[in-house]
């Protein structure tokens, strides 16, 4: 670094070409400090090219392909471990005790029909027949209500549905032409 400051502007100048700038640019230089700034950073421009360099000439290793294959006990660990998750959940949803609700049809909508089925290996399950259904789904296990017709349900179930219809009949509550003006004590409609 010293040895920098310790030469001429004409040596600075001189080692300014040997590092490749052209001679008309370095004559513009008068001064030691922009010169050694100079330098320096063509210096540096020259070491950062030689670790390119050497990097380049490193073998490229190629992947084969960027898909991850498929694991097949890795598959049936998390199949495994999704069917318990639900299989507790209906075990847990049947020991509650049943609740009638009644979910009701949109204008378009038939009333809907589900049934409880059997498989081969004795699990109960519910059936899709017609009509209109909502589908509640917890811990993966999915539960089938017809609309339009009472139902008992699992409590737990019948708390999901009450809060998503509580939430449908807030929504838009605020800005309601009907609603309660707070400082007058009447409605809006009334105000208006």
């Amino acid at each position: 670094m010293k040895e920098l400051e310790a030469l001429t502007v004409k040596e600075l100048q001189e080692k300014l070409v040997e590092l490749g700038m052209p001679e008309d640019d370095v004559v513009a230089f008068r001064t030691k400090a922009p010169l050694i700034a100079s330098i320096r950073t063509l210096q540096t421009k020259e070491v950062t090219k030689k670790v390119e360099v050497a990097e380049a000439k490193e073998e490229v290793k190629k992947v084969a392909s960027i898909e991850e294959k498929p694991n097949p006990s890795e598959d049936r660990q998390i199949n495994k471990r999704w069917k318990s998750k639900a299989e507790a959940m209906k075990a847990k949803l049947e020991k509650q005790p049943k609740v009638s609700i009644l979910i009701p049809l949109a204008p378009t909508e038939k009333q809907g029909k589900v049934e409880w089925r059997t498989d081969k290996q004795g699990n109960t399950y519910q059936a899709h027949i017609s009509g209109a259904i909502e589908s509640i789904q917890l811990n993966g296990f999915k539960y089938f209500i017809p609309k339009g017709v009472y139902t008992p349900v699992p409590q737990q179930i019948a708390e999901v549905i009450s809060r998503s219809q509580q939430q449908t009949l807030d929504a838009g509550a605020d800005i309601s032409i009907d609603r309660i003006d707070p400082k007058t004590g009447r409605p809006f409609s009334e105000i208006l």
